[in-house]
């Protein structure tokens, strides 16, 4: 008999092709959606000042900016986009603010919601706890998510953040020692932190999962894994050839340009091997269901 978790295995795999780089739909997988992607010219991001206080020093702000820049390095010899690394904010709120204050927020979450806020509360149905409560509320085996915020009918992005789930995952910035297992200690490898930014930082500028050998963009990491911090030969393609150096940012159909925002884009990164109730990558396949959550004002 084929278990429940094999299924939900195969429902993932199945979802998730296994191309060079697949670019993020308005609606995940389908290609009659309009792709996801910026148009202007400078994208400033910032990190949260509170960072990560379980991770030593300032380890973590530098691992983020250098993720960042390694995309970066990407677009400065072969695309038309900048991202740029803004003063530290002590905003903790995600989500596309349409009356001004609107940022490209990084976080660390090191609460968690389940812990701190009633059952009961209604910013459960309304998937609002963890801008209430400071808190991470999506999925346990979920490393980090990103929240995009988009227009619909062109797919022109307002805004992306980046939240890492703390709450759950030891997170270290070292690149040997071996791979940690509690306690973690300064001398070895856990979650990484810049291993895991790269990684959403390419759903931020407009990439989807794929199950390439090698790819930055491959849904899952083992602990120690530090091999997403080089960004493979597909996804710079992707920066090559969708935001190609003195042109337009290319749509994948004819965009229609409204004043209308569409659902946000969740997407989060679950980790193989991970303890969980259910199987590591039977916990991913559940978590794959969900991670565009409509959550998006119109």
């Amino acid at each position: 008999m084929t278990s429940i978790a094999s299924l939900l295995v195969a429902l993932a795999l199945a979802q998730t092709s296994t191309a060079p780089y697949v670019r993020s739909r308005v609606d995940a997988g389908d290609p009659r959606t309009q792709c996801l992607f910026w148009t202007a010219e400078r994208v400033t991001w910032h990190q949260s000042t509170y960072g990560n206080p379980a991770t030593p020093g300032e380890t973590e702000f530098e691992a983020m900016s250098r993720a960042f820049q390694s995309w970066q390095d990407i677009f400065a010899a072969c695309g038309n986009l900048t991202l740029q690394e803004g003063p530290r904010v002590n905003d903790r709120t995600v989500g596309y603010a349409r009356q001004g204050g609107n940022r490209n927020l990084v976080l660390f979450r090191d609460r968690d919601c389940s812990a701190v806020v009633d059952s009961t509360d209604a910013c459960w149905a309304e998937d609002t706890c963890a801008n209430t409560y400071d808190c991470w509320e999506d999925n346990d085996n979920t490393i980090a998510i990103t929240l995009t915020t988009y227009d619909e009918r062109s797919g022109i992005i307002y805004d992306s953040d980046i939240s890492f789930n703390a709450a759950r995952f030891d997170f270290t910035t070292t690149s040997g020692g071996g791979t940690c297992f509690p306690p973690v200690t300064n001398n070895c490898v856990a979650t990484d932190v810049q291993n895991t930014a790269t990684h959403e930082i390419g759903h931020f500028v407009g990439l989807d999962h794929t199950n390439a050998v090698g790819s930055t963009m491959n849904p899952s990491a083992q602990p120690g894994e530090l091999s997403k911090r080089t960004i493979d030969s597909g996804s710079r393609d992707f920066v090559c050839t969708v935001y190609r150096q003195g042109a337009p940012s290319q749509a994948c159909l004819h965009p229609v340009v409204e004043s209308e925002l569409g659902p946000q884009a969740d997407t989060g990164c679950a980790a193989a091997g991970s303890l969980a109730a259910l199987p590591a990558l039977a916990a991913w396949a559940l978590w794959l269901s969900r991670r565009r959550r409509q959550e998006g004002v119109r």
